[in-house]
């Protein structure tokens, strides 16, 4: 199992090689998840990866934000120099720009947490989409890893350590409609982290998974990611020789958590996604570092030589193989003249690879009688192996192919009105909508619905656990029974659901659609509709509009989806209240999740855009009455009131 380790400067990246780590993942200077870390410029790129090959360690890079149209061209430019400076891999969140680099490249592309990945279902999409393994989201628990990991055809890639983000990875809006800094953009500021009515209410511990390393490499997880791009090289080296030890073997201590957490931590470490506990003590804030860390400055002896010599000719056939890699190369052998070459002589020449990331994995040796080799020839010889089984790691096949940007036809405009209701109570009588979708979960309305006469259709759960789909199975069996068959789908997992059961998909904006490359792609995959993120502005969205896609127009836009309840009442809207007196709402989600939306309302009345197939209105805790107030204000384009914004737009 690989320990992945975050390398956001050059020397973490140093720390984390010298301290264990098999893979190392960083960013460009452009286009990753963490645009506030040092990353690395084009020019200091090639050496790096040189620097991590020589010593057998992979290069993951992150390409992990959301692409528009007009930055695509720069995106493509930065995977292609990334794949010319040798990298192993690209992670990325974008599926316009997995589509765009699968048309390029055959460069191995893991799926981001950013794809909030959390089922098997998600999986499936994964594989179907190119992806060649999944880095799953941070809530999966360890019975959901054990149900995916014998079942997945891809590789997992497992968070062990680190912070964890209160909200699913990739659906997080929070920071982008209050302060524009986006975390799909890489540019979140964290406002989990600050107080609320009440508390920190929504800063959770860092994760430490160090204990179930045992269990996690039974499984079958192909990697284990430690967080932390953000990071010190001293944080980089101290977490990452902690996961090395628990590789080699050594067992797990309680007094090594305990250091670990002195490094830096939030009030301790949390195991409560993985191991099913979750509640309040699974939050915490920053504690104070108290633990010193000296950075290693030895090479990690990580590479195996599996040695054998025997005779050939008049020498000595000596082979060293590394992984899969071998190089051969003669001895020379005489008659000796006083004590003849053992092969331990030759095992000890070959195992003095001093400050190496070699060590001496097996030999055997079949020596002729009173042979004699001599010793500078084997030392020799071991130096000029060694330097071919590293140039052999520094060779890279990776194509590319410069290639125009797929495009597709814009069609006519249809300019359906459409209605998300998140309590199918509110719906007024007469209700002036084309369309109107409703939560999975009120199937036992579906009669009461369909009196409106409108058509009708139900809204997926963004997040649904392996151990909530039967659940919702048999809620879509009962939609269909009744003759409802269109479905909302937030989740990238929802397509290989909705297609096996013959419904009718429609995307939501947890697809988050920034690009004409991503939309066709859904379209592709069998989606007839595609809503457009709402982190779009006014002329991105117009790089996007045909009548298969649309747009929120109206409703308090959504910040956050978590698996820890906050909730007192269940079943009951509440409010959080942050230090600006600002409340935001707090409603019940499908399996005993939290969702929190806005304070203020999106209205873009006044801000009509043309062709776009349907513009949606996202009602939450509204009243009949206001909803109909709402539409007919829309009618007439009125500018917005007070309690209003425009959002990204």
């Amino acid at each position: 199992m690989e320990i992945l380790s975050p390398a956001g400067s050059p020397e973490a990246l140093r720390a984390a090689v010298l301290s264990g780590a098999d893979a190392v993942y960083f960013g460009a200077s452009s286009f990753n998840a963490r645009m506030n870390a040092v990353n690395f410029t084009d020019d200091i790129l090639p050496q790096q990866v040189r620097y991590c090959h020589e010593r057998g360690v992979a290069c993951h890079a992150v390409l992990n934000t959301l692409v528009t149209q007009r930055e695509m061209p720069a995106a493509l430019r930065t995977a292609e120099m990334l794949i010319s400076a040798g990298v192993d891999a690209l992670i990325v969140q974008d599926q316009g720009l997995a589509r765009e680099l699968r048309r390029r490249s055959d460069i191995p592309l893991h799926a981001s947490t950013q794809m909030t990945v959390h089922n098997l279902d998600g999986i499936l999409y994964a594989q179907q989409a190119g992806f060649d393994r999944v880095v799953l989201s941070r809530e999966v628990s360890r019975k959901e890893l054990e149900y995916m990991a014998a079942r997945s055809p891809l590789e997992l890639e497992v968070f062990a350590h680190g912070a964890l983000c209160m909200c699913y990875s990739g659906q997080c809006y929070m920071s982008s409609l209050i302060g524009g800094r986006s975390g799909n953009r890489g540019e979140c500021a964290q406002p989990c982290r600050l107080p609320y009515r009440g508390g920190y209410r929504l800063s959770l511990k860092d994760l430490c998974l160090l204990k179930y390393y045992g269990e996690l490499d039974a499984m079958g997880i192909a990697s284990l990611k430690i967080e932390g791009r953000m990071k010190s090289p001293e944080y980089v080296s101290a977490i990452t020789s902690a996961y090395a030890a628990a590789k080699r073997g050594e067992p797990y201590s309680p007094e090594t958590e305990e250091y670990l957490a002195g490094v830096f931590s939030r009030s301790g470490f949390t195991d409560g996604y993985y191991t099913d506990r979750i509640g309040p003590a699974m939050f915490g804030t920053r504690s104070e570092t108290v633990q010193k860390v000296t950075l290693p400055d030895r090479e990690y002896p990580r590479l195996g030589l599996d040695v054998t010599v025997r005779p050939h000719g008049e020498g000595l056939l000596c082979t060293a193989r590394c992984g899969t890699y071998s190089a051969e190369g003669i001895l020379p052998c005489s008659p000796a003249r006083t004590r003849p070459t053992e092969a331990d002589d030759i095992r000890d020449a070959f195992g003095a690879l001093g400050n190496t990331s070699y060590y001496l994995n097996s030999f055997s040796a079949e020596l002729p009688e009173n042979g004699f080799v001599p010793a500078s020839a084997v030392k020799s010889l071991r130096r000029e192996l060694l330097d071919c089984l590293t140039q052999m790691r520094l060779l890279s096949t990776r194509s590319w192919k410069d290639l125009p940007l797929s495009r597709s036809t814009a069609t006519p405009y249809r300019g359906r009105r459409e209605g998300v209701f998140l309590h199918p109570d509110s719906i007024p009588e007469n209700v002036d909508l084309d369309f109107i979708w409703v939560p999975l979960s009120v199937a036992d309305q579906c009669a009461r619905l369909l009196r409106f006469g409108k058509p009708l259709g139900f809204v997926l759960p963004r997040i649904l656990r392996e151990d909530e789909k039967a659940q919702a199975e048999r809620l879509i069996s009962l939609w269909k029974e009744q003759g409802v068959t269109d479905a909302l789908c937030g989740n990238v997992g929802h397509l290989p659901l909705c297609l096996a059961h013959g419904l009718t998909v429609h995307g939501d904006y947890g697809w988050n659609v920034t690009n004409p490359a991503a939309r066709d792609w859904f379209l592709e995959q069998g989606a007839c509709d595609v809503t457009l993120s709402f982190e779009l502005n006014g002329a991105q969205i117009r790089d996007l509009t045909t009548e298969r896609t649309g747009m929120i127009v109206y409703g308090r836009l959504p910040f956050m989806i978590f698996r820890n309840c906050l909730k007192k009442t269940h079943h009951k809207d509440e409010i959080l209240t942050d230090r600006k007196e600002k409340d935001f709402l707090l409603t019940c989600a499908f399996g005993c999740r939290n969702e929190l939306w806005n304070a203020d309302r999106l209205w873009l009345a006044d801000k009509p855009i043309d062709g776009l197939g349907f513009h949606r209105y996202l009602f939450t805790d509204e009243t009949p009455d206001e909803i109909g107030q709402v539409l007919a204000s829309y009618k007439r384009g009125e500018a917005p009131r007070e309690g209003m914004t425009r959002g990204r737009f």
